[in-house]
């Protein structure tokens, strides 16, 4: 089944086997999912397509042992949530489903954002050598974004600076804008645990202690983050995981 958001007339003729399997430039391949960039009608496009896994993955997913993030639906509802409370992301284009008895296959279509960088490449390209207030502007944005995600209950999972894409049109105005990506493990909540924000926010700290100014940062989080009381009490938590990633990072890429 083939669920269109935009676009439709740019794939009306495809089924579904043929844009699950269209061919491009692979971004990033892992264990039963693959991200392509592919060209079609002169427009760049991503496809995130995914593949349920072995018999033994289903089993561990259906008796919780393991987490099931391996559909594209997680993904699409995630846009939904993200759309609903004012984030960002590339636009949605097309959501596809097959269901069979051992193999389930999906996939989300979405349009490449053009005059964009990964705010890991851009922080560690300009080394920090930028203007201070370029540097505020950065992280108060993404404190707005951090605040925007756990006032709402939701948790990203894979919160690091290469899931943020700056919009280079907005990098000399005084409002930096963002695009979230990648987030098929996304999940919405009643309640958010200090266990995970514990994470998520520890996987962001380490991701901008190796790239950014951690410094300018903490002392944004310090005055803007939504709860302060939380971060006060849980921040030798949050910077002992930061400091633990960090240690591993070097080791393995230096």
């Amino acid at each position: 089944m083939l669920t269109f958001f935009s676009n439709k007339q740019d794939f009306q003729n495809f089924s579904f086997d043929q844009l699950f399997n269209i061919n491009g430039l692979v971004i990033r391949s892992g264990k039963n999912r693959e991200t392509l960039e592919f060209i079609h009608n002169k427009k760049k496009y991503y496809i995130k397509r995914f593949k349920n896994g072995s018999i033994i993955d289903q089993a561990l997913y259906r008796f919780g042992i393991k987490k099931f993030c391996n559909d594209a639906f997680n993904e699409y509802q995630a846009y939904a949530f993200l759309k609903a409370i004012g984030i960002l992301t590339p636009r949605l284009v097309c959501f596809g489903t097959e269901k069979k008895l051992l193999n389930n296959r999906t996939f989300v279509i979405s349009e490449k954002i053009s005059n964009f960088i990964q705010l890991d490449t851009f922080l560690e390209t300009k080394n920090n050598n930028y203007p201070k207030q370029l540097q505020t502007n950065i992280y108060c944005e993404l404190v707005n974004m951090i605040n925007k995600l756990h006032t709402n209950g939701i948790i990203h999972h894979d919160l690091y600076l290469c899931h943020f894409l700056m919009d280079l049109n907005s990098f000399n105005k005084n409002k930096i804008k963002f695009y979230l990506i990648d987030y098929h493990r996304l999940e919405k909540k009643t309640e958010i645990s200090n266990t995970l924000l514990i994470k998520e926010l520890g996987d962001l700290l380490f991701s901008i202690k190796y790239f950014g100014n951690h410094k300018l940062f903490l002392q944004i989080l310090n005055k803007k983050y939504c709860d302060l009381e939380f971060l006060t009490s849980n921040f030798k938590f949050i910077d002992r995981r930061a400091n633990q990633l960090l240690t591993k990072y070097k080791k393995k890429y230096g």
